[in-house]
């Protein structure tokens, strides 16, 4: 859940904030609640992952290891968005980024929740031995590496113009 959540919550942040240590805000708090939910819901084996995925060592290591590589693709997504937006200054809007990611994070959640067969199949009924995320979860870190290697070939691409502009001027 934490890949599809980190996808949404990175445009959001990257598309309202222009200060850095805000936009890392307005990211990480939704995300840290968001990944407060889904480890609690494995931890009480909600999940199609067995409980000791997030509480036996040293398996558990793993689990926090994805996510925070989740959670870094996200943010470099909303890096790089937010360099895109705000190229020439401006100010942007903090407390709604947040605000925004509070309820579309709540949303998110809500739908994974009420229409769990669907997003989270055989979730209660069989836990995987190997504790392999659902399909959802692949195809949610899937896109964040994808968005997130686009935006940085178009960064490096940006930034390559620039500096040929700039010997050439």
């Amino acid at each position: 859940m934490t890949g599809t959540v980190g996808i949404f919550l990175a445009l959001v942040a990257g598309l309202l904030v222009a200060d850095r240590r805000k936009l890392v805000i307005a990211l990480a708090v939704p995300f840290i609640g968001v990944l407060a939910l889904q480890t609690w819901g494995i931890w009480t084996g909600r999940g199609v992952s067995p409980p000791s995925t997030v509480d036996a060592w040293p398996g558990l290591i793993g689990y926090y290891a994805v996510q925070v590589i989740i959670f870094a693709l996200a943010l470099g997504i909303a890096l790089q968005l937010s360099a895109f937006r705000f190229r020439g200054g401006g100010s942007g809007r903090p407390t709604a980024a947040l605000v925004v990611n509070c309820v579309v994070a709540a949303l998110i959640v809500s739908g994974f929740e009420l229409d769990r067969p669907l997003f989270d199949p055989g979730s209660v009924v069989h836990h995987s031995s190997q504790g392999r995320p659902p399909v959802l979860g692949i195809a949610g870190i899937a896109l964040l590496c994808l968005v997130c290697a686009v935006l940085g070939g178009a960064t490096l691409w940006r930034w390559a113009r620039a500096a040929r502009d700039a010997r050439t001027a």
